[in-house]
């Protein structure tokens, strides 16, 4: 069976092509840039790749459509693939995704952002850099314990962080599309309750997917209701919260900081008023990065469901297309 590894990011690179390269009875090839995956495709019965650009989503999507081709197995080692949703799945090919192989580091980040918030390391970066100590800070920080923690999506990642706030003593709240029970939550509401919610949290923690229902949840009025001096972390998709909406937040003082993995644009701009804003901090969407572990997850996940597939087995974490 040929199989076509588009490794477009480094993101575990070395990890999946040694483990799809010890699958027996398959012919890996490993192409980098899109002409060199077009090229590639025909007759390749199975296509291991990172979510894509949509204009470069589309293009694959219509190599594989095309009449004569075998891809018949896709699988996409990203947790985002909002490239290929828009531009469509290839109709007729198995789909499947690296669910929550990457969610246990992801989870890890937003903690460490939030604490870093709550004791107001920015602020301390800023007084290292200028050689100052000025213990005036201490009255701005605040405490994980006790807090109420909002965390708006419960999929892999939601849950991963509800795992390591636990410990901190945080009452944990969730919001999901569809909500039910929860074991690792005090609380679980729908999307409709969010608005009330926000008003009840001392800190918020992003993990929804980004969909069109979902762009800028987080807008003015949104946080507007927040609780004073709430703190906000996103490690999903930037353009869940209007950022415009969200450095006068800060710079009002009505949020008491942001910790931000994801920006929309992506990178942000250099001369975008967000960087200013007061307690910030934006680290370069790398939240899933630096993990041997998740990368090992990635590799297992693309190599046991190639296994499957040669042997006839069902395929985990399969994308309904």
């Amino acid at each position: 069976m040929r199989v076509i590894y588009w490794a477009r990011l480094g993101l575990a690179r070395a990890q999946v092509t040694e483990a799809l390269r010890a699958v027996p009875g398959v012919e890996l090839q490993v192409v980098e840039k899109l002409p060199e995956l077009l090229d590639a495709l025909p007759g390749a019965e199975g296509l291991v790749c990172y979510d894509a650009p949509e204009p470069e989503a589309r293009a694959v999507r219509e190599a594989a459509e095309a009449p004569g081709g075998a891809l018949r197995w896709m699988h996409i080692l990203t947790a985002g693939r909002e490239g290929f949703d828009a531009a469509g799945l290839p109709r007729g090919v198995a789909v499947t995704w690296a669910a929550g192989a990457v969610s246990p580091t992801v989870a890890e980040h937003a903690m460490a952002l939030l604490l870093a918030l709550a004791r107001r390391l920015p602020e301390m970066v800023g007084q290292t850099s200028r050689g100052q100590w000025d213990r005036a800070a201490a009255g701005r920080a605040t405490s994980l314990e006790g807090a109420t923690l909002l965390i708006l999506g419960l999929g892999h990642i939601g849950r991963e962080i509800a795992r390591r706030a636990r410990p901190f003593g945080m009452r944990l709240v969730g919001v999901t599309r569809t909500p039910g029970e929860e074991p690792l939550l005090d609380e679980v509401h729908g999307l409709p309750a969010l608005p009330e919610l926000l008003g009840r949290a001392d800190a918020i923690a992003v993990a929804l997917n980004l969909a069109p229902e979902t762009r800028h949840l987080l807008d003015a009025a949104a946080l507007a209701r927040c609780k004073p001096g709430a703190l906000l972390v996103n490690i999903s998709r930037g353009g869940l919260i209007d950022q415009a909406a969200l450095r006068d937040a800060l710079v009002e003082g009505r949020l008491g900081g942001a910790g931000l993995d994801v920006t929309d644009p992506e990178p942000l701009p250099a001369d975008d008023p967000l960087w200013s804003s007061p307690n910030l901090l934006i680290t370069p969407h790398y939240a899933g990065g630096g993990s041997r572990a998740s990368l090992e997850r990635l590799a297992e996940g693309a190599a046991g469901n190639l296994r499957r597939l040669l042997a006839g087995e069902a395929l985990q974490h399969r994308v309904d297309n």
